[in-house]
C-alpha cells in the first residue's frame, strides 16, 4: 500500500512540473502597476518596462507614461521579472510575486540611477549613451563593445559598467559569463547583495552549483527583506535538481513571511521528492489553512488524499 500511495503522490508531483514546464500562457485576469522616478522623485517618462514571466515562458514590455507611470492588467499569478531601461540610465530589475490573479498589489515605485557622466569626455559621454541605448534595444553586443570602451577610460566605472555587461549576458542566457562579470563587481563591492544573489541564480541557471553555492555562502542575508528573493533562488535550485538546497531556500523564504503560499507549496513539493511525508503534509495543510481557495489548494487537497 504504501509503495502504491508514493507512486501516486509522484504522479502528483510530475504533473504539477509539467504543469509549470509546459504552460506558455503569460495572460490571466491579474494586474501590475507602478512609477519609476529619478533619485530626486522626478516622474521618468518613455522607460521600457519589459515584464517576464519565466514560469509560464512569456512576457511583454510596456513604456511609461509622461507622470512615469505604467500599468499591465491581464496577466496571469507568478513571480514576474521586471527590467527598467532608459537610455542615460542604468538599468534596474526587480522580481515581484503576483501570489493569485485575484490579489492587489500595492504600486511598484522604482527609482533609476543616473548613468555617471561627471568628468567623462564628451566622447566617452557618447560612448556612455550609446551603450544604454544598445542595451535598451537589446543589442547586447553593441552595448558591450562601448562599455568596454568606456571601461579603459574610466576604470573608476569598473562596477558599475561590469553589472551592466554581466546583466546583458544573462539577458543573452550566458551564464557564465555574466558571473565573471558579475563576480568583478562583487570584488569591489563585497556587501552589494542585490548583484550577490543575481549573480547566484545565473550560476544556477547555468549548471554551475557549486559557484551559485559559494557566491550565496557570501550573502548578507539579514538585508534580504523580500521573501520573493529566496523563493527565486529556491526555484533556481529546483531548476538544478538540488532539492535539499531548494527546500532550505523556501524555508527561509517563509521565514520572512509566515503566510507565503507559494513557499508552502513548493516546499512541500521538495519534501515529497525528498521523502520527508510528514513535513510535506504539514506544508500542504498550512496551504489549505492560508488560502483554501487559492490557486494552490487543488494541488495541496489531491497531495493530502494521496498521503493519508
Amino acid at each position: 500500500m504504501e509503495l502504491i500511495a508514493r507512486r501516486l503522490i509522484w504522479i502528483i508531483v510530475a504533473a504539477a512540473l509539467v504543469g509549470a514546464a509546459d504552460a506558455q500562457d503569460w495572460k490571466g485576469m491579474g494586474r501590475m502597476e507602478g512609477r519609476v522616478t529619478d533619485e530626486s522623485g522626478a516622474a521618468l517618462p518613455d522607460v521600457t518596462v519589459k515584464l517576464a514571466l519565466p514560469e509560464r515562458g512569456g512576457g511583454t514590455t510596456v513604456k511609461t507614461d509622461k507622470k512615469g507611470r505604467w500599468a499591465l492588467g491581464g496577466i496571469a499569478a507568478g513571480t514576474w521579472h521586471i527590467d527598467f531601461e532608459l537610455p542615460g540610465h542604468a538599468s534596474r530589475r526587480v522580481s515581484v510575486r503576483l501570489p493569485s490573479e485575484s490579489s492587489r498589489l500595492a504600486p511598484l515605485e522604482v527609482k533609476l540611477e543616473k548613468a555617471p557622466t561627471a568628468g567623462v569626455s564628451p566622447e566617452m559621454r557618447q560612448a556612455l549613451e550609446r551603450a544604454e541605448g544598445a542595451y535598451a534595444e537589446r543589442r547586447f553586443a553593441e552595448a558591450r563593445a562601448e562599455y568596454a570602451t568606456l571601461l579603459v577610460a574610466r576604470p573608476d566605472l569598473a562596477p558599475r559598467i561590469h553589472q551592466q555587461i554581466g546583466f546583458s549576458w544573462i539577458q543573452e542566457k550566458q551564464y557564465g559569463k555574466a558571473v565573471e562579470e558579475l563576480e568583478q563587481v562583487l570584488s569591489a563591492e563585497p556587501d552589494n547583495a542585490q548583484v550577490r544573489a543575481i549573480a547566484a541564480q545565473a550560476a544556477l541557471e547555468g549548471g554551475m552549483a557549486e559557484k551559485g553555492r559559494q557566491l550565496l555562502a557570501g550573502l548578507s542575508e539579514g538585508v534580504i527583506k523580500d521573501p520573493d528573493a529566496f523563493f527565486n533562488i529556491g526555484v533556481n535550485f529546483v531548476n538544478a535538481g538540488l532539492t535539499e538546497d531548494a527546500a532550505a531556500y523556501f524555508t527561509k523564504a517563509i521565514g520572512l513571511d509566515a503566510a507565503y503560499v507559494d513557499g508552502y507549496t513548493q516546499r512541500a513539493l521538495a519534501y515529497l521528492k525528498l521523502g520527508r511525508t510528514a513535513e510535506s503534509r504539514a506544508d500542504f495543510e498550512r496551504v489549505l489553512s492560508l488560502a483554501p481557495d487559492g490557486p494552490q489548494a487543488p494541488l495541496a487537497r489531491k497531495a493530502l488524499e494521496q498521503l493519508q
